[in-house]
């Protein structure tokens, strides 16, 4: 008679370490110009240093085909440069009061990936905005770039720490 087979105990998530844009050059292709929305920023640490390592992935949920990870529609992956910035070129979903896209972060030293949403600044009616106490929307707002675009800094912990949500 076999014995059963023991259930693998489930573990915690684990980071990145410190080369992950080496081994995931696979995972990224170039951006799309064409998309209406421009977002880019710099990833800081808990020192105000900008991260080098980050990863990147927004979420578009009803998203058509075409995204920068194929086959994955809805799903855009972007990471850090030296310098901490980053881009996404994306889709204008066209819903009123919806975050221009949901973000996860990867960095080096996360123990758990982060869950956050960008929003554009000249939307900020959104029902999950008024969730986040008054004094740390603008964290999540994307500001209107003098080039174009928007931009919105990302800051891992410290003063001006991005809002992160826990979905438990």
């Amino acid at each position: 008679m076999s014995q059963p087979t023991p259930a693998l105990p489930i573990t915690s998530s684990q980071t990145i370490g410190p080369f992950p844009h080496e081994g995931w050059r696979w995972a990224f292709a170039a951006g799309n110009a064409a998309h209406p929305v421009q977002i880019t920023g710099r990833v800081f640490d808990g020192d105000g240093v900008p991260v080098s390592d980050a990863v990147l992935e927004a979420w578009l949920p009803g998203a058509e085909a075409g995204a920068a990870v194929p086959g994955l529609p809805g799903l855009y992956r972007t990471h850090t440069a030296d310098d901490g910035t980053f881009g996404f070129a994306l889709p204008h979903h066209g819903i009123a009061h919806e975050p221009a896209c949901y973000v996860v972060v990867f960095a080096r030293g996360l123990l758990k990936h982060q869950f956050t949403a960008v929003y554009l600044a000249d939307d900020p009616g959104a029902p999950l905005l008024k969730q986040v106490p008054a004094e740390r929307r603008a964290t999540l707002l994307a500001q209107p770039a003098a080039g174009g675009g928007h931009t919105w800094d990302l800051h891992l912990q410290g003063p001006g720490e991005t809002v992160f949500f826990d979905f438990t």
